[in-house]
């Protein structure tokens, strides 16, 4: 028990002195009835006689009652409410004791003797010895028990007249006081063990509080340290360690990706605090849906992670997955409006043997990704296709940066033309990469790879170059002044300029900016106000701009006007097929009605036969691009082909006018 407050250890040390006292008591007592029946028989033996016998009795009844006495105090605990009580309970009946004791000496004929005075003279002092021996604890008992009995013991020697009497009474008087002395240094020395005592407790106690409050601070740290502040989720730091124990214990384990759609949006619209109640809201969802087992994480911003381990992961992932999706169809309460959400999950389970935990992250993430691609709100599980195309992921990840540098991708270009008259009007700038053993690399998936590996800054300048290049070996040839159209993904424009990047080569190479078209996806549609700047450059600097694959995404034909665009190029899918699609051919009537009064071009992608372009015609599109006018080309044979086309419309044209 701790002992600092100043009135809580007087109380402590009587308990102490009480306690020591009481533990001799009965050796006491048994020793005091022990001498009282050597005493009296001594005297009785000498002197006979049936007061001595009176006498006994009553010291082993007075013993006697205060072996009850103590025993009361015992089972009343009042050793724990109360010691003083009891420190002068037994302070008052030794006392009592010595007074009895003390008739002795005063009352029998015994101490006029000289063959028995000695005898009864050193029981007398071994008896207070006794008592003094067995409190030192607390010296008042012995003391009270002692004074009276040796008083009457030196009075009586004193009575004698005896000269070896008055001798033996000196040093009888000298040994009572340092008997009476050796009881107060042993109390002190008891005390002062006491407080020591006391003292070690209170600075064991205070280290034991001190040490408590480190591991609780400690364990307060580590829960900061691990737990993500917005949401009480775990963070990533302890996603790490959990996921490296379940990837390498080899029982099954499967990782549940998903993020929030269009999260950016929520957080321009409504504000960042409206975006931290969704995080919070889905993070209540999460837990809502978790078993037990189940370790839900932020990773950060709005990207989460669920780790399940044991039997049948993938099938538990995929109901989690289930449940979750169900849990964000009510849409939830911020600041007051209802906000609908949904996000897009991706599953990875590895169901036998350890696996390296970056591998089933990588895993995730392209069951992410394929989600995305698919239209978001949707839940896809990591197949072989995806590990096909995550082991090409993993190939440009790693030999893009060699292949940057040693010159292996170049451009092809595919020219665009008026559809009626087959008159070229620019080229599209087609990436292109022939891996040794992959084959051919699709253009997006060289994008992509580059924005992966921060190099997509090179790879822009790489296509600025080339396509400047190219359009000043057009002009050299005297072809017609065509544009090229240039891809850019608008995920870049975070990055880096794509139209400052091209606006310093169109400088070193002496191009008109006007030349120069660059085309972005419907991305640049969802979120206008993150690609403002760049769009701003885009005009300021004077190239031109198209929307790409218009249609494929999730944009309305009205915000067509929240961009100034010269292009709208319809996506192959709209094509293809066209002759028989119905809604196909309404699409391309929709677009084209609301189009061509803004000003906008159309040109249709994919155009492979006469009567898609025929019909294409009809439906208002006048432009097209396709393999029925012209494949991809190299520079080179780009400019011969384009030459050859020219000279073969003059000479048409010739013999036309003969």
């Amino acid at each position: 028990m701790q002992i600092k407050d100043s009135e809580l250890r007087p109380a402590a040390l009587a308990r102490a002195q009480a306690t020591s006292l009481l533990q001799n008591i009965a050796l006491t007592l048994l020793s005091n009835v022990a001498i009282a029946v050597s005493l009296a028989l001594l005297i009785y033996l000498e002197h006979g006689g049936t007061i001595i016998s009176s006498w006994l009795a009553a010291a082993v009844a007075f013993a006697l009652v205060r072996a009850w006495w103590i025993l009361r105090m015992k089972s009343s605990g009042m050793l724990e409410t109360d010691p003083q009580r009891v420190l002068r309970s037994l302070t008052v009946a030794a006392f009592l004791s010595g007074l009895l004791w003390s008739v002795v000496p005063l009352c029998f004929g015994a101490f006029l003797a000289p063959q028995t005075i000695y005898c009864v003279v050193f029981i007398m002092a071994g008896t207070t010895t006794g008592a003094i021996i067995q409190s030192l604890a607390y010296s008042p008992p012995a003391i009270a028990f002692g004074a009276p009995l040796m008083g009457a013991t030196l009075s009586r020697m004193l009575m004698s007249g005896s000269g070896v009497s008055y001798i033996i009474a000196l040093d009888v008087l000298f040994l009572t006081l340092m008997l009476f002395r050796a009881a107060r240094v042993g109390e002190r020395g008891f005390i002062a063990s006491q407080v020591t005592a006391f003292e070690a407790t209170d600075l064991a106690s205070s280290l034991a509080e001190a040490n408590s409050e480190v591991l609780h601070s400690n364990r307060a740290l580590e829960r900061l340290v691990r737990t993500d502040a917005l949401t009480g989720l775990a963070n990533r730091s302890h996603f790490r360690d959990v996921a490296d124990a379940a990837c390498s214990a080899g029982r099954g384990v499967a990782f549940l990706l998903f993020d929030i759609d269009n999260f950016k949006t929520i957080n321009d619209t409504r504000g960042h605090e409206a975006g931290d109640r969704v995080l919070a809201a889905v993070a209540d969802v999460l837990r809502s849906s978790c078993e037990a087992d189940d370790l839900p994480v932020r990773l950060g911003g709005d990207e989460f992670i669920v780790v399940f381990q044991g039997r049948d992961v993938e099938e538990r992932a995929i109901a989690f997955a289930e449940r979750l999706s169900e849990g964000l169809l009510q849409p939830l309460a911020i600041a007051g409006q209802p906000q609908s959400i949904s996000c897009s999950i991706g599953i990875a389970a590895h169901l036998d043997g350890d696996i390296d935990v970056e591998v089933l992250c990588a895993r995730a993430d392209a069951a992410l990704y394929r989600a995305k691609e698919d239209g978001r709100a949707c839940i896809r599980v990591f197949d072989a296709q995806m590990q096909i195309e995550l082991a090409l992921q993993r190939c440009l990840d790693l030999e893009l940066p060699q292949a940057l540098a040693r010159g292996e991708l170049h451009l092809e270009f595919q020219p665009q033309v008026v559809m009626a008259t087959r008159e070229v009007i620019g080229f599209e700038a087609l990436l292109r990469w022939r891996h040794p053993r992959v084959g051919m690399i699709p253009p997006p998936e060289i994008v992509r790879a580059a924005v992966r590996l921060r190099l997509s800054d090179k790879l822009t300048s790489f296509v600025a170059e080339r396509a400047c290049a190219f359009v000043r070996a057009l002009d050299a040839s005297h072809a017609p002044n065509a544009k090229v159209a240039i891809n850019v993904s608008p995920r870049e424009f975070s990055i880096h300029s794509p139209a400052t990047i091209l606006n310093d080569a169109a400088q070193r190479y002496g191009i008109d900016p006007r030349r120069i078209e660059i085309e972005i996806t419907e991305e640049a549609m969802f979120d206008p106000k993150r690609c403002a700047q760049e769009l701003e450059l885009i005009h300021a600097y004077g190239f031109g701009l198209a929307i790409d694959d218009f249609g494929v995404g999730h944009s309305s034909i009205s915000n067509l006007v929240a961009l100034e665009l010269d292009t709208i190029k319809i996506d192959r899918s709209f094509v293809h097929g066209l002759t028989t699609s119905c809604r196909n051919q309404q699409l391309i009537t929709a677009i084209t009605a609301v189009a061509l009064p803004l000003g906008h071009r159309i040109i249709a992608e994919g155009v492979e036969t006469e009567e898609e372009a025929r019909l294409l015609r009809t439906l208002g599109c006048i432009y097209g691009q396709g393999w029925l006018y012209g494949r991809p080309m190299v520079d080179s044979d780009a400019i011969a082909w384009l030459t050859c086309s020219q000279g073969s419309e003059v000479g048409a044209d010739a013999v036309s006018a003969a």
